[in-house]
């Protein structure tokens, strides 16, 4: 059975030029102990937006500061489930409470640490890592 699933994920990067990623702790398709990028997908009736903040609030325990669009991706995993995964980047304000249920562990790194995308990622994140600091880079010259 075809399955197709549309998650919206936030690149939660700080003022310090770094991005937050957390240590899955639940077993999905194979990754768990892998470190990912905060998010999920979207509830029956509910849109991308509010998907967002709902997510955050859940794995983070904070709230979204700003965001803005970033990028989509495919990706295809076992069974028929296919994957088309929202990204958008942004700030989180309040105290980070993590998931423990879902997530074993959080960490800031560092945008320019080349031992960054050495990490062992969930899904496809580790492509959508590596863009993210491609267009990050561009930006922050373009400032």
């Amino acid at each position: 059975m075809l399955w197709i699933s549309n998650p919206v994920d936030l690149i939660v990067i700080n003022k310090n030029k770094q991005i937050l990623l957390i240590k899955r702790l639940e077993e999905e398709e194979g990754f768990k102990g892998t470190w990912s990028i905060p998010g999920g997908g979207p509830e029956i009736g509910e849109d991308f937006e509010k998907a967002l903040h709902r997510e955050i609030k859940e794995e983070l325990g904070c709230k979204i500061k700003w965001y803005k669009y970033f990028n989509s991706y495919y990706m295809k995993l076992p069974k028929e489930h296919h994957v088309r995964s929202i990204y958008f980047y942004g700030e989180i304000k309040g105290r980070l409470r993590l998931n423990n249920k879902e997530f074993s562990d959080y960490k800031w790194f560092d945008i320019t640490d080349k031992n960054l995308l050495k990490l062992d990622f969930a899904f496809n994140q580790k492509k959508v890592v590596s863009d993210f600091i491609k267009f990050f880079k561009k930006v922050r010259k373009e400032e």
